[in-house]
Formats: C-alpha cells, sequence, structure tokens
C-alpha cells in the first residue's frame, strides 16, 4: 500500500513510470478532511501529491491512491467502505478542543534585512526555510498574506527599500517554497488584483517567533512597480490566515482581538491576539456593532456610522467637519492605514480652521506655528473618540537611508489626516485608520456577525496583559479541520502543526480498516468462485472463465487518465 508522498509537487507520478498496460477510469477521486483519496479500476496505480484535489482554504492538497482494483463490482463494495471512512474523520473534524492557548503576535518594530539595519514596525512572521523575517500591518481588506518580491528592490541588501516594505521575500532562498496555479491554489478567495500587479501564488512554512508555525501556509508573492505593492496580514471575513491558525491549533478560534499600540514620539507596542483578546488594555466596557454589508462603495468588514467629527479651530471655538447636509457618513476602520481619510470637503473645511497654508505641502506646519485644538470622533450610537493635538499634529517623519521609521524634519509638523482636497467625496471612503485605533481596542468575530471596541488603556503596561480566551463550538473552527494536535513543549514556549497534518494519520489507519475489509470480501468472492468451478468440473462442464470488468467502454481519448 503505498504512502503519503509529501513535499514539492512533482512534475510526473513518483511511482509506476510506464504507461498502463490496460485503460484505467477513476472511480472516485473526494477530497476527506485534508486527504484526497483516488479509486481507478485497471491494473496500474501511482501515488503523488496532487494540486488536483480541492479542498478548504489553508489546507494543502494531497492525493492518497489506496490500491488497485480490477474488479468494478468490488470497487464499488470499496468507494462504499471509504464513504463510511470519509463521515467518521468529519465526525472527528467536528469535534472542538478549546485548550489551546490564544496566539499572541506584539506590533513592534521589527528588523526586516538580513544586515540587520532595516527596521519596521508591525506583526513579525518568519516565512520559508530558513526564514525571510517580515513586519506586516494587519488589514481587514485582504483575505490573504501578501508579501512584496525581492525583486522590487533589487537585492536584500537595499535596506531603505526593504525596511519601507517590511521585508521582501527571495523564493529562491526557501527550501519549502512550492509555488501552485491559482485555480488550484489552498488560499481563500482571491484579493483584488491591480492591473500594474504582478502576483505569485505559493505555500511555504511560516513561524510566529516562539508562538507556532504553521506548515503549507498560502501566501502571494506580491510586485507592482507602478504604485507599489500591497503587503499585510490578512484579517479578513475570509481570511486565509485565520483559517490556518485555527485549523492547526495554533489558536483556539478565529476571534480576534487588535491593540494598535501608540506611534506618536512616545510609542508603545501593540498586540494581536488570535482566538481571544488582552482584557487589561479595556478601560471601559466593550461597545457592539454589527458587521458592515461589503460593496464596491463600502469595502470592508467593520463599519461604522459617523454622526459627528469636531475640531477646535484657532479662533478656539468648536466646529463641525461633515458637510452640513450628509447626516451621518458610512466609515471603514482600517488598521492597515495609519492616517484618518475624511472626505475632501471635510478636510478642506480642517484646513481653514487649522489656518493650514497651501504654500506648504499636504497639511503640513511649522513647528512654530502649530495648530491648537483637538478632534472628537462621535458614532451614532454614541461612541465617542478623542484624538488629543499632540497625536494629531507631529514631526514629520519616514524611512531613513536604512528604512527606519525616524523624524525626517523636526521643523514642520504634519497631520494624521490624509491630504485628498483634489478628489470628490463621491469617490472617497472614509477611514478610521491606525491613529483612531491606538484610542480604541478591537474585538472581531465573524461568526457572530459583530465587532465591538472599548476605549484603551494607554501607557505601557509591562507584563500584566490578561489574554481572554474566547472559544465555543460555533466559532472555534468556521469551517472545521483536524490538523496535527499541539505539539508545546513543557513550557509552553514552541507550538508547532502543519494545516491538516493530524489527520495523516487518522486517513491512513481508516484506510488501511477499509482496506482489510476488501482484501476479506476478496479472499471470500475467490473462495465462492473456485467452489463453483469445482462443482462444475465435477458435473463434467467446463468452467466458466472469470473476466476482470474494467471500465472501458468510451474510447481511449474519452477515458478519465489524469497525468499531474
Amino acid at each position: 500500500m503505498p504512502g503519503l508522498a509529501p513535499g514539492r509537487q512533482p512534475q510526473t507520478p513518483m511511482l509506476h513510470e510506464q504507461q498502463p498496460s490496460q485503460p484505467r477510469t477513476l472511480l472516485m477521486e473526494a477530497a476527506v478532511d485534508s486527504i484526497g483519496l483516488e479509486i481507478w479500476t485497471g491494473s496500474q496505480f501511482h501515488s503523488h501529491r496532487s494540486a488536483g484535489v480541492k479542498v478548504r482554504p489553508g489546507i494543502p492538497r494531497w492525493t492518497l491512491t489506496i490500491m488497485r482494483i480490477n474488479d468494478a463490482n468490488m470497487a464499488v463494495t470499496f468507494v462504499a467502505l471509504l464513504c463510511i471512512v470519509s463521515c467518521a474523520l468529519h465526525a472527528i473534524a467536528v469535534s472542538i478542543d478549546c485548550s489551546v492557548a490564544p496566539l499572541s503576535l506584539p506590533w513592534s518594530n521589527i528588523t526586516v534585512s538580513p544586515n540587520g539595519l532595516a527596521v519596521t514596525r508591525g506583526i513579525e512572521l518568519g516565512i520559508g526555510t530558513p526564514n525571510q523575517i517580515f513586519s506586516l500591518r494587519p488589514s481587514t481588506t485582504l483575505n490573504n498574506t501578501r508579501v512584496p518580491n525581492v525583486l522590487d528592490c533589487g537585492t536584500q541588501s537595499n535596506t531603505s527599500c526593504v525596511g519601507g516594505k517590511g521585508g521582501v521575500f527571495d523564493s529562491s532562498k526557501s527550501s519549502t517554497f512550492v509555488v501552485s496555479l491559482k485555480n488550484r491554489w489552498n488560499g481563500s478567495a482571491a484579493d483584488t488584483e491591480a492591473a500594474t500587479g504582478a502576483y505569485v501564488y505559493f505555500n511555504d512554512v511560516i513561524d510566529f517567533q516562539a508562538n507556532g508555525t504553521v506548515l503549507g501556509y498560502p501566501l502571494v508573492l506580491n510586485s507592482d512597480l507602478v504604485s507599489g505593492p500591497e503587503a499585510g496580514l490578512p484579517l479578513g471575513q475570509n481570511s486565509s490566515f485565520l483559517a490556518a491558525v485555527t485549523q492547526a491549533r495554533v489558536a483556539p478560534s478565529s476571534v480576534w482581538g487588535l491593540d494598535a499600540g501608540d506611534r506618536s514620539l512616545s510609542p508603545r507596542d501593540g498586540k494581536l491576539v488570535v482566538g481571544g483578546y488582552d482584557a487589561s488594555r479595556l478601560r471601559e466596557n466593550l461597545t457592539t456593532f454589527p458587521l458592515g454589508t461589503w460593496s464596491n462603495k463600502q469595502p470592508c468588514p467593520l463599519q461604522v456610522s459617523v454622526k459627528e467629527v469636531l475640531y477646535e479651530a484657532i479662533d478656539g471655538d468648536v466646529y463641525g467637519l461633515l458637510p452640513p447636509t450628509s447626516g451621518s457618513v458610512t466609515g471603514c476602520i482600517e488598521p492597515q492605514q495609519q492616517r484618518f481619510t475624511f472626505l475632501p470637503s471635510m478636510v478642506q473645511r480642517f484646513a481653514a480652521l487649522s489656518g493650514y497654508n497651501n504654500s506648504y505641502p499636504g497639511l503640513t506646519f511649522p513647528t512654530e506655528l502649530r495648530p491648537p485644538g483637538a478632534l472628537q470622533i462621535t458614532l451614532d450610537n454614541g461612541y465617542r473618540t478623542l484624538i488629543p493635538n499632540d497625536h494629531l499634529f507631529t514631526p514629520q517623519r519616514g524611512s531613513d537611508q536604512n528604512g527606519q521609521y525616524v523624524v525626517t524634519n523636526a521643523s514642520i509638523l504634519e497631520t494624521g489626516i490624509a491630504y485628498n482636497v483634489d478628489d470628490a467625496d463621491a469617490d472617497v471612503q472614509l477611514i478610521l485608520g491606525g491613529l483612531y485605533l491606538t484610542y480604541n481596542y478591537l474585538v472581531v468575530d465573524y461568526d457572530k456577525n459583530q465587532f465591538q471596541m472599548a476605549p484603551t488603556v494607554q501607557g505601557d503596561q509591562g507584563s500584566s496583559a490578561n489574554i481572554t480566551t474566547v472559544c465555543e463550538p460555533s466559532n472555534s473552527m468556521r469551517d472545521p479541520e483536524i490538523s496535527r494536535p499541539d505539539t508545546s513543549d513543557a513550557d509552553g514556549t514552541s507550538r508547532a502543526a502543519a494545516i491538516g497534518g493530524g489527520t495523516v494519520g487518522g486517513v491512513v489507519g481508516l484506510a488501511v480498516a477499509a482496506a482489510l475489509c476488501y482484501i476479506l470480501l476478496r479472499k471470500r468472492r475467490r473462495g465462492r468462485q473456485r467452489a463453483d468451478q469445482q462443482k462444475q468440473a465435477q458435473q463434467g462442464q467446463s468452467p466458466r472463465a472469470h473476466h476482470e470488468v474494467y471500465s472501458d467502454e468510451r474510447r481511449p481519448s474519452e477515458l478519465a487518465l489524469v497525468r499531474r
């Protein structure tokens, strides 16, 4: 009985290179959890890793050909046995284990270049073998992990470029890199692709510091020399990242909590928690909001209705920035973007009230002419957030020659609002970005179609985190899969799992049981045939020849021969 053949996808079958001596017909090809099963009639068989069996997002595809079956009737019996195997595996798969600790990923400064110079603030991932380090901002508009191509920077020694992109991936330096066709890739639904972008769909190993490892993780290599690659850690509604870490039992559920930290001159690290949230960061009780409906006009899941945006002007009075006839405006909460994006008419009004001189580029001010006032945002349900002056106006910062985010001009103040006055209100989506999330903690539960916010405790609390697990049978695995059991060390410092890896032993064991049943049935049938032949010989009749039956009634060109 052939075993599984993990690793890179072969160009030819791994067993039996010769052409089959008789036609074969594929009777069944199905995904039983993360294992593809093929049943053939005919005289040849092979076993290989296959990209032809489509399984759930984040699950590597495997094909296991159990054995050759030369009798079509017996093949039907064997197929029935495997159906029983499938049902048994599904029953195991839907069992929920909430004992896995939540996955905690710091949002902090990460060194992303091999020479140790380029530093970027984000969530650290190690991709490939050996690891190539990335610092990615979370994104609710992405469902798959996108990483920039090294060719966009030329080489990894271009530290300014590498740091600005949060790391770049060189596929030639990873021994576990496996490229895939887009329609056979095991990621989630494809994200929108830019017309000027180039995309390579592949699988590789990812590591989360000491928090866990996932094998066969789906990624997208993104290159765009025109508008720049869109890289990010996907936290969308169909996130292959959330699916992978839950199915691999690196996290107990797909619920996630996010503390964006503070990017001001007094920075504070943030943290992403998958499978729960950090209760120590909540200053008040959580307020619940329904998920928004994704559309071209509102392309985001975390939607809120903004009732009022107030700004204290240089004359000391407080003014509203929303257009007077607009009423409430729907906004997206999006951590991948740092600044606010307001409607252009709101930006024009803010510029006038703050004393902006358009001789300076994009809502910047001389340090000596610092505008007064703070920004207050109120949602329809009364939820209110105050952005203080020292966070609304900060010294101009950017990437230096080493790709590090530093103050580039201390004599200029920049505003935490994107300057878009040349656009039309109808063409702009209001976005509450990372600056808004500095003051608001997020807890997102896609299974319950809701997200929650609470004012964030400011300041560094050191090691006083209070990680709270959120895990229920209804939301622990949105698309359940069996995974390799948690392999934590005794001190809990390391967890590793292959996506769908734990299914292998179960499938093989049950397949062996099914194969034994098949062998016993075949042996019994042959015994009856010999008895019939002996009886016929005693009666002087010619023994009736036993013919092996093949499903070869179609022309050879129509046969379902598979060559992967």
